[in-house]
């Protein structure tokens, strides 16, 4: 049987009164002012979701962007098994924040979300915005999500992205089948991205050891001014023999 270990992070950063970010694995999720590392193991008997939320958009609009999206997607992951069942939620959830956005207060309401859905056959990856899915395959680290970013003229991305959820625009979201298979995901918001240089966010995943990973991308990002909220997922895949998921859950 496959099981899924989890580090969840999720904090405001050093420079924002609020954090817009959300995170969230199966059906738990989180928002907290000050991260704590929180890690959760399940094993794969339904469809396990977890992503990574950026809100945005008007007074508490981005923190109420995030959070609908998250716990909307909760109620949605246990009939997923396909891309088009992931498109169709994700439209869905689109029209839940945009109709909240109607509010004058809530004017830009919107969220970016990237994620991973685990299920027995296979490993689908998806998202809208700038939030990434990484891989992480022998501590080599690869961006498999697409972002949804305006580049310079260097050709680098910015902060300013050209799709979200809640925007009233056609939705098209990045989505890609992988076959199920041991192995590692990085899922973060751009306030990880953003910030840590590609090697040193390289070197920061090259342990084996996920507790050592999430210190040093938690510190990473603070050394380098954490000016955004920043949030991440480490999920490991393995398989489990099932005496000894038995064993565990005795």
């Amino acid at each position: 049987m496959t099981t899924v270990r989890v580090h969840a992070f999720t904090d405001v950063g050093l420079q924002r009164a609020r954090n817009e970010d959300a995170v969230a694995v199966g059906g738990w999720l989180c928002q907290t002012h000050t991260g704590v590392v929180t890690i959760l193991q399940m094993p794969v008997t339904l469809p396990v979701v977890c992503a990574v939320a950026d809100g945005m958009g008007g007074h508490a609009g981005g923190h109420l962007a995030s959070s609908i999206a998250l716990s909307t997607l909760a109620g949605l992951t246990e009939k997923w098994s396909t891309a088009t069942d992931i498109a169709d939620s994700l439209e869905y959830v689109n029209e839940q924040i945009r109709r909240v956005g109607v509010d004058p207060e809530l004017q830009g309401l919107g969220t970016t979300i990237a994620g991973v859905c685990i299920s027995a056959e296979s490993l689908i990856v998806f998202n809208v915005g700038d939030s990434r899915v990484y891989s992480i395959d022998d501590g080599f680290l690869q961006q498999i999500s697409v972002d949804d970013s305006v580049h310079d003229v260097q050709g680098r991305t910015t902060n300013v992205v050209t799709q979200s959820l809640g925007q009233p625009t056609v939705l098209t979201p990045h989505i890609a089948e992988y076959p199920l298979k041991p192995g590692g995901f990085l899922i973060c918001s751009d306030g990880v991205s953003a910030v840590m240089s590609d090697a040193d966010l390289r070197a920061a995943v090259r342990s084996a050891d996920l507790n050592a990973c999430a210190t040093a991308i938690v510190d990473g990002t603070r050394e380098s001014g954490a000016h955004d909220n920043f949030s991440f997922l480490l999920a490991q895949l393995s398989d489990t023999p099932t005496d000894a998921m038995s064993a565990v859950d005795r």
